[in-house]
């Protein structure tokens, strides 16, 4: 799939939708599922002649925050009863294997006084083999979150599926401070493309833009309301613009808006955890 091929949406939400067989909804019989939702903005190839180019811009504010060592996963078992893994890990480049309850006692001694406030996650490093179509298939590295369940005198409990054995990990916690700097580069980085299309004075214009934020980014996490949405309300304040909550936020593309300020990294991450993944649309005759 092209690098300029931006895909946002909700990895699980309830939504409406109708049977084919259905002319409209009533009242009553709405029927609902759980599920991911992503919209894919590509490009066109069969555009007319001379009908106007619409860009994707992709900016992301993260918040979350790395806390504690690097543990490589010894033991790993999947229950299917409810999407979640159990595991024993180690930490990186000793051999002693510790259980759930040792896991925790280190990362709650790391944590200190946001023990008991913060949202906890693995970040799993995964080494995958991976193709698309017909594509030949190529070694990809990601970063995929688990959220904490729990451990116990034998294992570490997390949610969803995946984890291999010998896959590395870090704990990451929830971190409104985080959020907030990562707003102010989103912030910047719209003022900034704004600035940039005024200097050379071309006829780009921005109609239109769409949030997709964790749900637990609400105001007791920010101890304010309308941070989310405040880069478009600073940046664009006449250009309508919609959003949802989520839970699991995906955003994934090459635009400069979302690698602005971030270091480049090899390892990809598509599906993010108490982040705002912001899609801006621009038309240019």
């Amino acid at each position: 799939m092209p690098k300029e091929t931006a895909i946002v949406g909700d990895e699980r939400g309830r939504f409406l939708y109708r049977t084919g067989n259905e002319s409209r909804n009533f009242c009553g019989n709405a029927k609902y599922f759980t599920d991911a939702v992503a919209l894919v903005f590509a490009r066109d190839r069969n555009r007319a002649c001379g009908m106007g180019n619409i860009q994707f811009h992709v900016a992301l504010s993260n918040g979350v925050s790395a806390v504690g060592p690097r543990y490589k996963a010894v033991s790993v078992k999947r229950n299917c009863s409810d999407n979640s893994t159990w595991l024993t890990a180690k930490l990186e480049g000793q051999q002693v294997v510790l259980d759930g309850q040792g896991i925790l006692t280190d990362i709650n001694n790391a944590l200190g006084d946001h023990a008991d406030s913060s949202d906890l996650y693995i970040g799993v490093t995964k080494r995958r083999n991976c193709s698309i179509r017909s594509e030949k298939s190529r070694l990809i590295t990601s970063l995929s979150f688990h959220g904490l369940v729990g451990g116990d005198e034998e294992y570490l409990y997390v949610s969803g599926d995946g984890i291999r054995t010998g896959d590395y990990f870090q704990f990451y916690r929830s971190d409104p401070d985080a959020a907030l700097r990562s707003i102010c580069s989103v912030t910047l980085s719209l003022k900034n493309m704004k600035l940039d299309q005024n200097q050379k004075n071309n006829c780009s214009e921005v109609f239109g833009g769409l949030i997709f934020s964790c749900y637990g980014r609400n105001e007791p996490f920010f101890t304010c309301e309308n941070i989310d949405s405040s880069p478009f309300f600073e940046n664009f304040p006449n250009i309508p613009f919609a959003g949802i909550f989520c839970g699991g936020e995906i955003g994934r593309s090459s635009s400069s808006l979302i690698e602005e300020g971030q270091q480049e990294s090899p390892v990809s991450c598509c599906l993010h955890v108490y982040s705002a993944v912001y899609l801006v649309m621009s038309y240019t005759p």
